[in-house]
């Protein structure tokens, strides 16, 4: 099916909006300029809505479900807030555990209706370079890395660690344990080894359930095929209502981090429409990243 998205209110990378038209084909954008002249094509006027990219949210241990649990999960959590895509992270506590809890994550998310990628949560303890491998082998981004104090940071090789992440920058995220006061020394010593070592990672952990930001996207290669509306891209967004009582120019002033998007679509397919979400089992995809913080080159 081809046709065209007329007056898009698109969110920029920088948080302003560009309107534009998309000529879509086969549920992925095909052309996108100002203005896209034909009289042939079916036209959709979007000019009353803004328009993202489908959201891209941590679901952290997911846990064995009934079916219709895991489908009220997912939709009360990810569908019904523009979810399109899902970071799965489970959690080891021995290396030798990983194949064995990587193949229960996968088939927790059997029936998943959006596409999905893995990460895993480890003691930082346990962090070695030989696991920093078998993440490689698996195209897994982003090992978590529960700090329970500032000690254990300076137990880990890291020199090594920095060996084992050749051709595939893994990103470390630090999940901190205490209180707030020994938090800002261990995120002080976690700042201050993370840039001397120069290895790729956050400086917190993000919030399970909320939108990921453009530049973590970017820095776990998730970006840009996900995270973006882009020609040659999926067709993944979300559309919010354009409020008619006031100009809005940046994306901040429709605070659509705390909204809930009218029309959610993935992959050309309306996942949610008003109040109306639907569920399809199955319809999301594994999906693996080629290189880490690929984009992020030009910026480091």
């Amino acid at each position: 099916m081809e046709y065209i998205i007329d007056q898009a209110n698109i969110v920029k990378s920088d948080s302003s909006f560009i309107t534009a038209s998309m000529l879509v084909r086969d549920d992925s954008i095909q052309l996108m300029k100002d203005t896209i002249l034909s009289t042939k094509l079916m036209r959709m006027n979007f000019s009353s809505y803004v328009m993202t990219p489908g959201h891209v949210m941590i679901v952290d241990e997911l846990p064995a479900m009934a079916f219709h649990d895991f489908k009220n999960h997912i939709i009360d959590h990810y569908l019904s807030r523009g979810c399109t895509t899902l970071l799965s992270v489970f959690t080891i506590q021995h290396e030798r555990e990983f194949k064995q809890k990587l193949k229960l994550a996968k088939s927790y998310l059997f029936n998943s209706p959006i596409d999905y990628y893995f990460a895993i949560r480890v003691p930082i303890e346990k962090l070695t370079p030989s696991l920093v491998r078998m993440c490689k082998r698996h195209r897994l981004p982003a090992v978590f890395l529960e700090i329970n104090d500032g000690n254990s940071l300076g137990n880990v090789a890291w020199g090594w660690i920095k060996e084992a992440l050749y051709q595939f920058p893994v990103t470390f995220i630090p999940c901190l344990r205490k209180a707030a006061d020994s938090s800002k020394q261990i995120k002080k010593a976690w700042k201050a080894i993370m840039k001397e070592e120069r290895l790729p990672h956050l400086i917190e952990c993000p919030e399970a359930g909320k939108a990921l930001k453009k530049e973590m996207l970017m820095m776990l290669g998730i970006y840009p095929k996900k995270g973006d509306l882009r020609v040659g891209g999926e067709l993944n967004y979300n559309l919010f209502v354009y409020p008619e009582d006031r100009i809005v120019e940046t994306i901040e002033d429709l605070d659509y981090d705390s909204h809930i998007p009218e029309i959610t679509v993935h992959r050309g397919i309306i996942l949610k429409a008003g109040e109306a979400v639907s569920f399809r089992p199955g319809f999301g995809n594994e999906c693996a990243v080629t290189v880490p913080g690929h984009f992020m080159e030009g910026r480091r």
